[in-house]
């Protein structure tokens, strides 16, 4: 059942193009989303064969506790956008649908496909999605994102596909489980993976590798904006992650231990002096995607499962965050913080919530994550644990700028917005409270991710038939 959902997506992506319906796109969207849903909570590793050949030489798809994991917070978070687009998007609304369904069908193969091959091909499809996403307004900002990340996208695509090429010349295979069995720790192995890596860092947004985020989100609709600093984000470290899995490298990287804390507070320093909200946005995802790549690079199972946690915490709240001020947007049409002051209530707690929470106040999911990093870097090095407690300070600086902003001017101008956008923002809300009053609701969604990170045994034996 897994692979209709592509199916699905691109045959609604063209249909969007000729018949011009919303529900075409979102039907489609939503339709994987509860596919996903079930194919998850089967509690089952499946693997997909297209074309009648097995692996290692045929494609095939592996639906493991980390795909599934990533595939349905892909599916999840596109399924509101959906629905939150369809009054936020006023014109050319067919191809920003067209658009988003190739973008949630790229991004749910890279989750899914068994090969390093296909999975570049999969990051070329969303990749190429994204340019039209962030160029969609054709204004100065738009034009400019765009360009900036075809041109950081296209060095990135080039060292990926050059690892795969030097890899399949020293191993004779691109199927992760093969992979798994004939990668050796060698110096020309070193380069590969140097080069893979870097290749998915950029797409990450990991600093250096950073730059064009802020420019593209500036340009980019908010509902995509909320996508881009979500699952997008994440499926670098995805990549990131199944790489290291591959290679048998669950273990302390000081690389990614190094990168993800200049990432962290870096990403939160250059949040705090911007005054557009979609690049204050942007940035502070950058810092959290510091975050998950150095409790990732901890290499313990405490790392790992806060790292795993906070990509779940960072959909939620970046995704509240962007739709919640996205309500704001739509109606002022501002995106400087010092002309974007509204009255409205609902809004002003579900703003408020997602604030708190990225800053990891207790009682909110993003302490949840938080906190178990904060315990995963005290088992490494106390150091790493101070400074993540300063990032989190900055956060919380930056988090009330925004809602002060929004919230406590003296020009505020009351608003009203459409049912159909307060209802992603109250949902992500009511989530974000449960998760972080109920945290073992969170860590019980993570927990399969977590195991198949350890389980590359499990792994090989059902890709390979034994």
């Amino acid at each position: 059942m897994l692979e209709y959902t592509v199916y699905i997506l691109i045959i609604a992506a063209f249909l969007m193009l000729v018949v011009r319906r919303d529900e075409v796109a979102i039907g489609a969207i939503l339709t994987s989303f509860f596919i996903m849903i079930f194919e998850y909570f089967s509690n089952t590793m499946e693997v997909v064969t297209f074309g009648g050949r097995a692996a290692p030489f045929g494609i095939v798809w592996v639906a493991d506790g980390l795909s599934m994991f990533i595939a349905l917070l892909i599916t999840g978070i596109s399924s509101l956008v959906a629905l939150y687009s369809v009054k936020h998007i006023r014109e050319r609304k067919h191809r920003f649908y067209a658009l988003l369904c190739l973008l949630t069908a790229g991004l749910i193969g890279v989750s899914l496909t068994g090969d390093l091959f296909n999975m570049y091909v999969f990051f070329e499809i969303l990749s190429v999605a994204s340019y039209g996403l962030v160029s969609f307004f054709l204004d100065e900002h738009a034009i400019e994102g765009a360009f900036k990340y075809i041109i950081m996208g296209s060095f990135a695509s080039s060292f990926i596909l050059l690892g795969i090429a030097l890899l399949y010349s020293l191993t004779g295979t691109v199927n992760f489980a093969h992979l798994a069995m004939n990668v050796t720790q060698s110096q020309e192995m070193l380069i590969v993976l140097a080069l893979i890596m870097g290749g998915f860092a950029l797409k990450a947004a990991i600093i250096p590798f950073h730059a064009w985020k802020p420019d593209a989100i500036e340009g980019t609709p908010s509902p995509i904006g909320a996508i881009f600093t979500t699952v997008s984000a994440a499926i670098g470290i995805y990549g990131i992650i199944r790489i290291l899995f591959v290679f048998n490298m669950i273990e302390f990287n000081i690389a990614l231990v190094f990168f993800g804390v200049i990432t962290m507070i870096g990403g939160a320093l250059l949040a705090l002096v911007q005054i557009n909200v979609k690049r204050m946005l942007a940035y502070s995802s950058i810092s959290q995607m510091g975050y998950i790549t150095m409790a990732i690079g901890l290499g313990t199972t405490l790392g790992i499962t806060s790292g795993m946690y906070h990509i779940l915490n960072n959909v939620l709240i970046k995704g509240l965050l962007f739709m919640g001020i996205g309500c704001a947007m739509y109606v002022t049409r501002k995106e400087n913080l010092n002309e974007l002051s509204v009255k409205n209530t609902p809004l002003l707690i579900c703003v408020g919530i997602g604030v708190l929470s990225m800053a990891g106040i207790p009682l909110l999911n993003g302490f949840a994550s938080k906190w178990l990093i904060f315990m995963a870097t005290w088992e490494i090095n106390p150091i790493l644990t101070i400074l993540a407690l300063i990032t989190s300070a900055i956060t919380l600086a930056y988090g009330l700028k925004i809602f002060s902003s929004m919230f406590l001017g003296s020009k505020a101008i009351e608003i009203k917005v459409p049912k159909i956008m307060m209802f992603p923002v109250i949902l992500l809300t009511i989530i974000c409270i449960v998760i972080g009053i109920f945290p073992q609701v969170g860590l019980s969604f993570i927990e399969p991710a977590v195991d198949a990170l350890f389980s590359q045994s499990q792994y090989i034996s059902a890709v390979l038939g034994g």
